[in-house]
């Protein structure tokens, strides 16, 4: 548990610069957002000397967001949705992206420095993922809410600025799978084949939107939760993105995420994308 304070308030205190009255909004009514991105590489050889490898790779997201800002309450649902495959001469098509990530918070606006909310959120993936050895045919390892991690949690957050929000609440966090409960073991259980795995704890949520230059945005968001049976055991999922827009078509995203899930493996599991495609908002 002290681990888990030590770096939620770390976080905060990081992040937090601005006054809090920056944070004051009176703009009431729906607010909407939707940007659709594709990306695409690709490259081919034909007799060429020093040799390669013919290659294609695509990425297709949605990232959106829908606010009500009413004078007493905040009703703010975020979603992004993202798949991409990578094709290899002489392989099969591999997937490269997968993710379904939908989140809906409720905030009630007390007039102080925190305020109390409630808050649910989604997090799955839209096909099967598989394993690759170096001998052998491929292996399924996941697949479509299979494992689906669901999370409901209550607490008090603090918005000290337009661009940077925290939260610290109880949470319950549930586990679903169907032909890989791997994802839902409990810890220290060998040949535990629960399909269902529900975990009650402490969560903290911290988001940053720093527009670095006029056309450019960092964004960065740390998911923390301590279980209350295994407060050593915390989850992390942290992901942030640098985005450059190029023109009103195009742009260019650095993307990093860190998971790291001691249930699922003794090491943060590091994912990290560079690309330049287009990108457009819908709405």
């Amino acid at each position: 548990m002290r681990r888990f304070i030590l770096l939620s308030a770390f976080t905060s205190l990081l992040l937090s610069y601005q006054p809090l009255a920056q944070a004051q909004d009176t703009t009431y009514g729906w607010r909407h957002s939707l940007i659709a991105s594709l990306n695409l590489a690709q490259v081919s050889f034909s007799h060429w000397a020093p040799g390669g490898t013919d290659a294609f790779s695509y990425v297709a997201s949605i990232n959106g967001k829908s606010e009500k800002n009413a004078p007493m309450t905040n009703w703010a649902t975020s979603y992004k949705l993202a798949f991409g495959q990578t094709k290899l001469d002489g392989q099969d098509t591999r997937k490269g992206d997968d993710e379904i990530n939908i989140e809906s918070m409720l905030t009630y606006k007390l007039g102080v420095h925190v305020n109390p909310y409630a808050a649910a959120s989604l997090r799955t993936q839209f096909a099967t993922g598989y394993q690759y050895p170096d001998s052998g045919a491929r292996v399924a390892v996941s697949d479509l809410f299979d494992p689906a991690y669901i999370m409901q949690s209550a607490g008090v957050g603090w918005k000290p600025s337009a661009i940077f929000q925290t939260r610290v609440g109880l949470a319950l966090r549930e586990i679903f799978t169907n032909h890989y409960p791997q994802y839902a073991a409990e810890p220290l259980e060998a040949g535990s084949n629960k399909a269902t795995r529900i975990q009650g704890g402490a969560e903290s949520v911290s988001e940053l939107q720093l527009p670095v230059d006029d056309n450019v945005l960092f964004r960065a968001k740390l998911d923390l939760f301590s279980p209350f049976k295994t407060m050593d055991r915390l989850v992390m999922h942290a992901e942030s993105s640098l985005i450059a827009k190029v023109s009103k078509v195009f742009s260019a995203e650095l993307t990093a995420l860190f998971v790291n899930d001691p249930d699922l493996s003794p090491f943060t599991q590091i994912k990290q994308g560079l690309s330049l495609g287009i990108s457009y908002a819908v709405l």
